[in-house]
């Protein structure tokens, strides 16, 4: 009988060995993962920054761009005008 309970105990120590040691290697693999978030996070981070700055420059460029489009209808308005008389 002594030895049976040797033999569970041994069994139970060997189980829990196990599952610390599967707990330890899925911890590892999780904080690696969070570090290499980390890093794709900061790298996003300064993508955000510059596209920000480009979205600022691109409004700038379509707001001299509808200036000019309207400059042009208003002249297209004109030159009908001008063809009209003529006719």
């Amino acid at each position: 009988m002594g030895i049976l309970q040797w033999i569970v105990i041994g069994a139970l120590v060997y189980a829990i060995y196990y599952l610390i040691n599967k707990y330890e290697r899925r911890v590892d693999e999780l904080t690696r993962l969070i570090e290499l978030n980390r890093e794709e996070i900061a790298r996003n981070k300064e993508n955000i920054k510059k596209n920000a700055e480009g979205v600022e420059a691109n409004k700038q460029k379509i707001e001299k761009n509808a200036e000019g489009v309207s400059k042009n209808r208003e002249r297209l308005d004109l030159n009908q005008a001008i063809i009209e008389k003529l006719k």
